[in-house]
């Protein structure tokens, strides 16, 4: 079927505008968010910054696109492993064990969304949020619903602890999670010379996480 006019505009706008996140993915990965200027990327592209407004109103806009795409990276590479889970605590240890892989495989993402969430930006403020923002909150909201229902089916199941908080224990992991990210460098050094690598760190971690959480009054229980 051949394309119209509008069609094949509209396929040329996406192509150009991927190309422009391309390359300031590049820049703002390689040198920080706050020394990269609109004018770098409009160079970086060969367009004219009025070019460049076209596609992305501020600097903000288009760095925050660029987290979106780690997010949705990252949310479908969960959804997708947790397909085959048959309880909570399957779905719960995949989730940590995505969230890991997810952040060796693109560290760049990861700090870029760590930035996201600091100070930096002022993304609570709601009646005046960025589009993108919400929708990178939404997101992660998705995540946290899904491990916080984890928690709960493994309530249920009687393989978790039925004295625990599912908002509390799924706020914990998230800092677990968050902090084992931004471990540093002494930490990480220390470790090795014990031969502890950061995988077997986290592998430690996620088993001390289950020995809290695990319901020991069943006889099944590990």
């Amino acid at each position: 079927m051949e394309l119209s006019i509008k069609e094949i505009k509209e396929q040329e706008k996406e192509r150009k505008r991927n190309y422009i996140l391309d390359a300031a993915e590049k820049l703002f990965f390689s040198r920080g968010y706050d020394s990269v200027s609109m004018d770098d990327i409009a160079n970086e592209v060969e367009l004219s910054k009025a070019a460049l407004y076209l596609y992305f109103k501020d600097k903000e806009s288009l760095f925050f696109t660029i987290v979106l795409r780690g997010i949705k990276l990252l949310n479908a590479m969960i959804e997708e492993s947790i397909k085959s889970c048959k309880t909570g605590v399957e779905i719960l240890d995949t989730i940590a064990r995505v969230y890991f892989e997810f952040v060796n495989k693109y560290p760049n993402h990861n700090r870029a969304y760590l930035y996201f969430r600091s100070d930096r930006f002022d993304i609570e403020d709601s009646e005046d949020m960025n589009e993108v923002a919400k929708e990178i909150l939404k997101l992660r909201q998705d995540t946290f619903v899904i491990t916080c229902n984890a928690i709960k089916s493994g309530i249920d199941e009687g393989l978790i602890r039925r004295d625990v908080d599912p908002v509390e224990v799924t706020v914990f992991l998230t800092l677990i999670l968050k902090n084992l990210t931004e471990m540093r460098s002494d930490f990480i050094k220390l470790l090795e010379k014990r031969g502890i690598d950061k995988y077997q760190f986290f592998t430690d971690v996620a088993e001390f996480v289950h020995r809290m959480l695990m319901n020991t009054e069943r006889g099944d229980a590990k």
